[in-house]
């Protein structure tokens, strides 16, 4: 496994949220998590950053289990950005996008050239250097968010595990951000892992789409295999009508009604 899950299982207060779940990602590969709220798809995340420590399984990048690696080594591959962050508001954007860099540093040294040159590079990725020396207070929120994403890829991971990265944030910014997100997986080959919530742009961006129901991995594979009525009757218990895009044959989901208990089996 390059990188992935290892049979997860996670409990809070004795309820099981994941039972013994298995995701297996491929080099280079771009795959999101869809499900209804509290089906675990944060907790599996979670578990990337060990904010989640589960009762069974492990988390494994390059064939050995995270827990195999030293922390800081581990976080120079694999990079967790989670649903909600915060910095005091007067930081700047060069500064904290700076904090990328820091599982490369040796304790107590401070940036080399090396890593300014790395910080201006990405700053320039992500279309943040006009923006450099605002404070984050001042940033609109999609803004925001892509200071966070530059946050994570100025350290040059490998594996990007996104947590709801479109949250709380306008259609142009999602397309903005997404579109950023796929330009580093197609372009740096990073692996990518994100919850999203919005179905049609979740099978427009991602390659593949795992959905979690009842703790466990309910369908899996291309965006046209899962995004079918009968699989979202059954994982979101709603009724849909699915539409195909005459310009680019992605598929596109008219949600009509709730379901009933019948039409869930």
């Amino acid at each position: 496994m390059y990188f992935g899950f290892r049979e997860i299982t996670v409990a809070y207060g004795g309820r099981r949220v994941l039972e013994g779940v298995t995701l297996a990602l491929e080099r280079g590969e771009m795959a999101s998590l869809v499900g209804q709220n509290g089906c675990g798809k944060s907790s599996l995340l979670k578990t990337v950053s060990r904010a989640v420590v589960p009762q069974a399984g492990e988390v494994v990048y390059a064939g050995r289990p995270m827990l195999a690696y030293p922390r800081r080594a581990f976080a120079r591959k694999v990079a967790y950005l989670p649903q909600d962050q915060d910095a005091p508001p007067d930081l700047d954007v060069r500064t904290l996008v700076s904090y990328g860099r820091y599982p490369h540093l040796r304790a107590g040294r401070a940036l080399t050239g090396a890593d300014e040159a790395i910080v201006e590079q990405t700053l320039a990725q992500t279309g943040l250097t006009h923006l450099q020396a605002r404070a984050i207070g001042t940033l609109s929120g999609g803004e925001r968010q892509r200071v966070w994403l530059a946050m994570a890829v100025c350290r040059q991971p490998e594996v990007l595990v996104l947590d709801e990265p479109t949250t709380h944030l306008d259609m142009h910014s999602q397309l903005e951000l997404l579109s950023l997100i796929r330009r580093f997986n197609r372009e740096q080959g990073m692996t990518v892992l994100m919850v999203l919530h919005d179905l049609q742009l979740a099978a427009r961006y991602s390659d593949r789409l795992v959905a979690i129901a009842d703790g466990k991995i309910a369908a899996d594979g291309k965006p046209d295999d899962v995004l079918t009525e009968e699989n979202l009757a059954r994982i979101f218990r709603i009724r849909t009508k699915i539409l195909r895009d005459g310009a680019d044959g992605s598929r596109y989901v008219i949600p009509l009604s709730p379901c009933g208990e019948e039409e869930m089996k």
